[in-house]
């Protein structure tokens, strides 16, 4: 039986002389600045020393967009999977150059699959191409979700939903700013294609404020939902002396009702939250200690949860406000508080802000986090928590910063009680890959569940310590956790998704979707997960250069991942930095001796030969780390063709699954 935490509220009162860094607020003030402007190591690479899987994985690539602002939101449910007709979807701002006049980069497209993400159809039309009017200036952010009408098992005759904010100029929302919410459905086939716009929020000065809907989902009764909230537009600089009143002040829980009348859907704000916020001071003026919200609901569609990070009442510390539902959505109630500097899973594994007092910690829920609710109806935030370094009045929103002082964490609550499991450490802090547009490789939490909701599955963005103590070349791990009791241990091992497939070392900004596949050849649990790179498959390098979506198929997990011998664990432990996947039994260890790379030095063309295996990856990098060939090899022997590369010192990584050689090759004149 779990055992739950009793609720608490008792408040901690001291100050601290600990060194202090500042922590952005709600998904971070750059980053919402970077929203409204988007308004437009010389390491030698080594891999992870096991591959996730001994199945056949590839990479698909999907469709591009005009830049990667589109996805950065960690609360946007981009990929979505229905099982009743086996289709996986993805939705973006439409391909690069794609038409539709000075907002076509607004325009919003998607891709999809209907066998389970083998085959995809890319960009087959627009489904925003109108705008809301004279003053619309784009839709940015885009979550999707699928309608499937009842015993229907033809794809074309479901339905694509499509929600996101929009923004607007001039009267509308004075100068430019986030006004409303778009959104759009079609059926598959490109019929009954609609698109609507609505703002559910005025500002101070009476202009069109909403923005921010995520948690999309269409739960298995049919209903579409989402979370949407307000922000301060006041100007092309928001005047910040309308901060309280006007961002982050108001969350609205809007329902989508399918409509068989008019092929469309009938959208309804169910229930306003207002929260009472803490405030703190911005530059002589107040604003509100929250955030972003996101949404999950269960398999059978009945219980259902809003969760927005944020400080409220005597107890300052940043943690989650949280309602529920248990009727389908019909009617909210807020859960129950607590006090999580009380909780010894925190306060073993959290730095303290007194000195004198190593269990005087309070957790830092950050504003990178995602949400999953199971068959049990519990809601499971996976969330990366940090610690605040100090509990004084004017440091509220100061943690420690280094990665060796945060952890991701599993914080579920049936409503009236808490439990926390510790999942991981992150090892390595973030990495900002675009200086100029302020953008990072951050820990990016995401929560998948199986279709019956027995199993959750989180994944994040680690890197190999070895190559870099930053997030420079992201892959994404994952683990699962059987929360019905019907594995043999409750977590599974620790996998490395990216590790021996194209997506080693470039996994930027993963996106997955919330139902897993069932139905795939490669594993028990596949999680349907899209990344982003720069054209060729190249590392992402400018924000403003169009992004190349791919999709990471036959990734997740498998029965044997929830036993002993597949490294699977009572869990609370972490990975320990260890970070890689079970292999299958049949595979065999290779050593130096097994590889011949030759001519060495070449001309650019060269003999791979390996030993003792018929099936490896090989990915060559360059001494900058930049990944200049990876491919998959069933044999072993191939060739591998560099000639059209620089000369220089180029490393060739061999990875089998169960072991990993590295050999240096020069290419010469």
């Amino acid at each position: 039986m779990k055992k739950y935490l009793l609720l608490a509220s008792t408040a901690i009162i001291s100050v601290s002389s600990f060194a202090q860094a500042n922590r952005e607020i709600g998904i971070g003030l750059k980053w919402l600045q970077q929203t409204r402007i988007d308004a437009e190591s010389n390491n030698i690479l080594i891999k992870d020393n096991n591959i996730p899987n001994d199945k056949a994985v590839s990479s698909i690539l999907l469709g591009t967009s005009f830049n990667v602002f589109g996805i950065l939101g960690d609360r946007q449910n981009q990929v979505i999977y229905n099982p009743d007709i086996n289709t996986v979807a993805f939705v973006h701002r439409q391909n690069n150059g794609g038409a539709g006049g000075v907002n076509a980069s607004g325009i919003m497209s998607f891709d999809y699959s209907t066998d389970g993400g083998a085959n995809w159809t890319i960009n087959p039309f627009q489904t925003t191409p109108t705008g809301s009017g004279p003053t619309w200036n784009g839709n940015r952010y885009p979550n999707m979700g699928i309608y499937n009408p009842a015993a229907n098992t033809d794809p074309a005759n479901a339905y694509l939903v499509q929600v996101g904010p929009g923004l607007e100029t001039g009267a509308g929302s004075n100068d430019n700013g986030w006004a409303n919410t778009f959104r759009a459905s079609a059926k598959f086939d490109g019929s009954n294609i609609d698109e609507s716009y609505d703002a559910n929020s005025k500002s101070t000065l009476n202009d069109d404020n909403e923005w921010g809907a995520a948690g999309f989902y269409v739960t298995s009764q049919g209903t579409a939902w989402y979370v949407s909230t307000n922000s301060n537009n006041s100007g092309a600089t928001p005047n910040a002396a309308y901060d309280v009143a006007d961002s982050y002040s108001k969350y609205f829980l809007v329902k989508g009702d399918y409509n068989a009348t008019s092929n469309n859907f009938d959208w309804t704000v169910v229930d306003t939250i207002a929260p009472t916020w803490n405030t703190t001071d911005n530059d002589g003026t107040p604003y509100n200690m929250s955030g972003l919200p996101n949404m999950a609901w269960s398999p059978d569609g009945n219980t259902g949860y809003m969760v927005v990070m944020g400080s409220w009442g005597a107890n300052t510390m940043w943690r989650p406000y949280v309602m529920k539902t248990t009727d389908a959505g019909a009617n909210w109630t807020n859960v129950n508080d607590y006090d999580f500097s009380q909780n010894t899973t925190f306060q073993n594994n959290l730095p303290a802000f007194d000195n004198a007092n190593p269990l005087a910690v309070r957790p830092w829920m950050s504003s990178a986090f995602d949400v999953v609710v199971g068959s049990d109806d519990e809601l499971r935030i996976f969330v990366d928590v940090q610690a605040q370094s100090s509990d004084h009045p004017d440091s509220l929103l100061y943690t420690f910063t280094d990665a060796s002082t945060h952890g991701l964490y599993e914080v579920a609550t049936n409503g009236a009680n808490w439990d926390i499991t510790f999942v991981d450490s992150i090892y390595v802090n973030d990495f900002e890959w675009d200086a100029s547009n302020g953008l990072d490789h951050f820990v990016r939490p995401q929560a998948s569940r199986s279709q019956d909701g027995s199993k959750v599955f989180y994944s994040w963005l680690e890197s190999n310590t070895t190559l870099s103590l930053d997030r420079q070349y992201p892959d994404v791990y994952s683990i699962g956790h059987d929360i019905a009791g019907s594995e043999p241990m409750p977590w599974s091992t620790f996998k490395n998704l990216s590790a021996g497939t194209p997506a080693s070392f470039i996994s930027a900004y993963q996106t997955v979707a919330v139902d897993v596949i069932e139905s795939g050849a490669d594993q028990d649990w596949e999680l349907a997960l899209v990344y982003a790179t720069g054209a060729g498959g190249s590392p992402i390098s400018d924000g403003l250069t169009a992004p190349q979506w791919n999709f990471l198929k036959g990734v997740g997990f498998s029965a044997v991942d929830f036993t002993t011998a597949g490294g699977g664990s009572a869990g609370g432990v972490g990975s320990g930095g260890n970070l890689g996947g079970s292999v299958g039994v049949e595979e065999k260890a290779i050593s130096d001796d097994n590889i011949s790379l030759f001519p060495n030095p070449s001309n650019g063309i060269i003999t791979l030969q390996v030993g003792n295996t018929n099936d490896f990856n090989y990915t060559v990098v360059d001494v900058v780390g930049n990944v200049v060939k990876t491919s998959r090899v069933i044999g072993n022997t191939t060739t591998i063709d560099l000639t059209n590369n620089a000369r220089g010192i180029y490393f060739v990584n061999i990875n089998n699954g169960v072991s990993n050689i590295t050999k240096k090759v020069i290419l010469s004149e």
